[in-house]
């Protein structure tokens, strides 16, 4: 028998058209109004997702906040989503989406009783592949989308079907027949839509989602009415009609997937549809990748400063995890709201990077204070929070640089190193090149006045010759063409292979990307033409691409000669027409000691509806990509493979996070590039490339929504200063073999380094805190328990193969197990002899809780 399962839903967004105070009046107007239709309608049901708009009510409206209690636990009221907001799944980290679970879940448990069990992501703009292992080991079962509907290549062919994450964490998934808002006036509507549920899946039970969103108050009297209405002329002998919930919805579906054969989904959900939202505000990405790395820095600092006696600061943390989560909303990350949330998201990120990293600063400083510094000079202390021991540039602040230049930089055993002083303008810093940092710990380099002692020269060298400039060290080579300022070639010295393609250049392009009517979403039909800040539509021009090659400079000269850094800028100008120009240069450099060819880049961007990429030719065969998406890493075939089907062909533009690469198996050489605040990119046969910015309009302020406001737009967003860097990485193998991840984190997360005076301490000059043997599973999270005092450790393997990490822990360890990402005991785990092995499954997330 069929049953229609009607619930009343409202989609709200945590900012769009208007800012998060706009926010809170909607949740007040929209919550009051569908708790006074529910006093009126005593049958009807409701469901709304998001922490944080519960939070708000509980705060600012206590009468209404125990009005929804008190639905919540008649069963009339659900809660689903269990997530902070409904976030993006592409661009946050691993850990974000974690802590969205974390700190959604524990607020619904403590404040409702109510262990949410239903992921509502009805609006995102593609899933991660990996998202079912958060889920799954958030206690979330099922999950429910809309957006596929979207699509503007092919039709998603499933409304339910198991979603299967790469370590074969399953959940249970629908994506509706119809929206999220169905206004019930069209009840043949409704008959299509379970005609095609019977025909893809012999489902009998229909989900309805049925209300206004936004300023739309929830639920309207019309529509209990419509609904009571249809329960009763449309139920019959052989069909039901009720007011339903989600639980009961996904309960049905979990019944029929019992008794018969889903389909099974093992990849992303990727969405054919706002592939902008991967670059649009460039800045406030920027700052949510910056902010991610410094939280988790600052939670591990923080746990081992406790051990001197500084209070973990477990609140100041957990609200600054909430400020983060709720900017990771989809349309505050993806760049589709209106310049005021942009704004308040700039204050907002600029208080909290100053509180993480006060964090910081006395974490480091209470451990510093324990260490024996005693010796000539200062000392400098570099810590390491990552969970291998590495290498890495240090840059140390100093007061003038006339006394840096009188002072030398000696290693633990007291030989000189090599140093340089360099300024930008506004300050003065020290530069040399850390070797072998202990994992989640330091080790102590010293100044001192210079001695008769000089450093050994580096294998850093730069030269001018025959038109080029030519920048080498140990492990590569790379050429300059005077005449363009581009990148001819980059040579891995290990095999001798040239990674640049032949007769070309790594180069910036400038594409047109106009608004154009050439897409539409196929079920919905909305125009893409009608999404500037959502859509790239640099493949939509009626005339074909159009784009130039940033290859005239201004000027080329060599900025750096140093032993440790040399660096040479190629500055370039952009003109269009009607608008300033864009000033773009590119700082082109090269270490000592360090495989990675960096490009900073920094644009005075003046643009409008212009899209900016850096393209990477390269001389590497292959058709396919692989790129890291949230704790793990996706293969996609180049959109351009003449094997390519449909689908692929519509990956034309791509989300990813801190690294891609391309190998050869072939040849045994590859490229990885990294970076350190982008996440769209995109790939041809022979050719890498990131999207580094485009500037469409900003959306039109509510309530002037009118379509000529749309089309219009009245000013371009991402204007002004831009600095991006990029990390070009040639090696041997594939990027397993070459530790990419690893690469990709310390691109991410620098050493941090403090100068200390000489004092006595209990600590030695070198020393981890976690001691760590096996490190191809990074240990990500390093904190303190949300509950009591125990010690967090989350690990995840990224290389799609068995690993096994062994931890010597100290003795007041006395227990260890394994736990969910909501830090719920699962199993023991056995200690022996001041050792705990942890061993993952190929692409496992791990909760390890260490009880002190």
């Amino acid at each position: 028998m069929a049953t229609i399962h009607l619930l009343g839903h409202s989609h709200i967004d945590a900012v769009w058209l208007w800012t998060k105070d706009e926010t809170l009046k909607v949740c007040v107007e929209t919550f009051s109004r569908v708790l006074d239709l529910m006093d009126k309608y005593p049958g009807l049901t409701f469901c709304q997702s998001t922490a944080q708009y519960y939070e708000w009510v509980e705060k600012s409206r206590p009468d209404l906040f125990e009005r929804i209690r008190a639905r919540v636990r008649e069963g009339r009221w659900g809660i689903v989503g269990g997530s902070w907001v409904e976030f993006d799944c592409n661009l946050p980290s691993g850990e974000s989406l974690v802590r969205q679970m974390l700190y959604g879940k524990r607020y619904f448990i403590e404040k409702f009783g109510v262990d949410v069990d239903i992921a509502w992501l009805p609006d995102s703009f593609g899933y991660c592949w990996t998202l079912p292992q958060i889920l799954a080991k958030s206690g979330i079962k099922y999950f429910l989308t809309q957006k596929l509907r979207w699509n503007d290549a092919t039709v998603f062919p499933y409304n339910v079907f198991w979603w299967r994450a790469p370590d074969g964490s399953s959940a249970l998934s629908h994506q509706t027949l119809g929206s999220y808002s169905e206004s019930l006036d069209d009840w043949g509507e409704i008959e299509r839509q379970l005609l095609i549920l019977r025909l893809r899946h012999g489902v009998e039970d229909l989900l309805v989602l049925f209300g206004y969103g936004d300023h739309g108050g929830g639920i309207s009297e019309t529509h209990a009415e419509r609904a009571l209405e249809w329960i009763k002329k449309y139920s019959s002998g052989d069909r039901t009609v009720k007011f339903s919930t989600a639980a009961e919805y996904f309960s049905q579906l979990e019944k029929h997937a019992k008794s018969t054969n889903l389909p099974v989904v093992s990849d992303e959900l990727y969405l054919q549809f706002h592939r902008g939202t991967y670059t649009t505000q460039a800045e406030v990405k920027k700052w949510n990748r910056r902010v991610e790395a410094l939280i988790e820095n600052a939670e591990k600092l923080a746990v081992f400063a406790e051990g001197f006696g500084l209070p973990y600061p477990r609140e100041e943390l957990r609200e600054a995890w909430k400020t983060i989560l709720f900017y990771q909303f989809h349309d505050a990350i993806c760049g589709s709201s209106i310049k005021e949330v942009y704004e308040e998201a700039r204050q907002d990120y600029e208080r909290l990077y100053n509180r993480l990293s006060g964090i910081v600063e006395r974490s480091i400083e209470a451990i510093a204070k324990n260490v024996d510094t005693r010796g000539d000079g200062k000392s400098i202390l570099v810590f390491n929070t990552q969970s291998w021991a590495r290498d890495g540039i240090v840059e140390l602040e100093i007061s003038s640089l006339e006394e840096a230049n009188e002072h030398v930089i000696l290693d633990h055993e007291g030989r000189p190193v090599a140093s340089q002083v360099i300024s930008d303008g506004r300050r003065g810093r020290l530069l040399f090149i850390a070797e072998g940092v202990p994992p989640m710990g330091f080790k102590e380099y010293r100044i001192t006045s210079k001695g008769k002692k000089q450093p050994a020269p580096t294998r850093l060298a730069v030269k001018e010759a025959q038109g080029k400039i030519v920048l080498e060290n140990e492990f590569l080579s790379a050429e300059i063409d005077q005449q363009s300022g581009l990148i001819t070639s980059i040579r891995h010295k290990e095999s001798g292979r040239e990674i640049v393609r032949p007769g070309e250049a790594v180069a910036i392009h400038v594409f047109e990307d106009t608004p154009a009517s050439a897409r539409k979403a196929l079920d919905g039909g909305y125009e893409a033409v009608l999404f500037d800040a959502w859509e790239v539509y640099i493949f939509d021009q009626a005339e074909g691409v159009k784009s130039i090659r940033l290859d005239q400079p201004i000027e080329v000269e060599i900025v750096e000669r140093g032993p440790v850094r040399v660096v040479v800028a190629s500055r370039y100008r952009y003109r269009q027409e009607g608008r300033e120009d864009s000033d773009i240069t590119v700082r082109t450099m090269l270490y000592a000691k360090i495989p990675i060819l960096y490009l900073e880049i920094e644009f005075d961007w003046r643009a409008w509806h212009r899209l900016a990429k850096l393209s990477i030719p390269t001389s590497i065969d292959g058709e396919y990509v692989y790129y890291e998406i949230p704790y793990g890493y996706i293969r996609r075939r180049i959109p351009y493979s003449e094997r390519a089907s449909l689908s692929e062909r519509a990956k034309h533009e791509v989300p990813g996070q801190r690294w891609i690469d391309k190998s050869s198996e072939k040849d045994g050489i590859g490229l990885s590039v990294l970076n350190d605040c982008k996440y769209g990119f995109d790939s041809t046969m022979h050719e890498l490339r990131v999207t580094l910015l485009r500037s469409p309009s900003y959306p039109p302020k509510w309530p002037a929504v009118a379509l000529e406001s749309w089309l219009k737009g009245e000013e371009p967003t991402d204007q002004g200063r831009h600095v991006a860097k990029i990390g070009l990485y040639p090696h041997r193998g594939d990027w397993r073999e070459a530790q990419t991840v690893r690469k990709a984190i310390e691109f991410n997360n620098p050493l941090i380094a403090r100068l200390e005076e000489a004092h006595g301490g209990q600590l030695p000059k070198t020393h981890s805190f976690i001691d760590v043997d096996g490190g191809d599973a990074p240990i990500t999270v390093v904190k303190q328990a949300e509950d009591g005092s125990n010690i967090v450790l989350r690990l995840y393997e990224p290389h799609g193969r068995e690993a096994t990490v062994t931890l010597n822990v100290a003795p007041s360890i006395k227990e260890a197990q394994e736990a969910d990402l909501l830090e719920r005991p699962v199993k023991p785990i056995t200690i022996k002899d001041e050792k705990l092995a942890i061993t993952l499954k190929p692409h496992e997330i791990k909760t390890i809780l260490l009880r002190r």
